[in-house]
């Protein structure tokens, strides 16, 4: 019966220690964009800084949410070395575009970018966009 007085606490506090800590799970959807530039569509050369990046949602049967959290005010703009990332809090299908307009020798050239990208709860997905120039 001694045994007992000493062993019951301990196995309550084990059994309590087990069912109330827990790892607090990230459940935010990451992306990372890269932008290229691209003379045929299919090979990369050089990175695109200050890119604009805009988002299409699209919404399935699968579950995936329209996202409204996405807005016309955020800042949506590839950094110096043609980086975007943005954090969502839901998964998502988003079709993203990119656009960037360049002065070359005086004369304005238009290139444009798009992707298919997936997000997923607790991931960071990486998705390569190559920007052709465009009319």
């Amino acid at each position: 019966m001694k045994k007992m007085k000493i062993f019951l606490p301990i196995l309550v506090a084990l059994v309590g220690l087990f069912f109330f800590s827990q790892c607090k799970k990230d459940h935010s959807c990451k992306m990372r964009l890269t932008c290229y530039y691209s003379s045929n569509g299919m090979d990369a050369d050089s990175v695109v800084p200050f890119a604009l990046v805009s988002f299409d949602t699209v919404k399935y049967n699968s579950g995936l949410a329209v996202l409204p959290q996405i807005s016309a005010v955020d800042s949506m703009m590839t950094d110096g070395h043609g980086v975007f990332t943005y954090t969502l809090d839901y998964p998502a299908l988003l079709i993203v575009n990119a656009v960037k307009i360049d002065s070359v020798n005086g004369v304005a050239k238009k290139f444009t970018g798009t992707t298919q990208v997936q997000v997923n709860e607790g991931e960071t997905t990486e998705k390569t966009i190559l920007m052709v120039e465009t009319n």
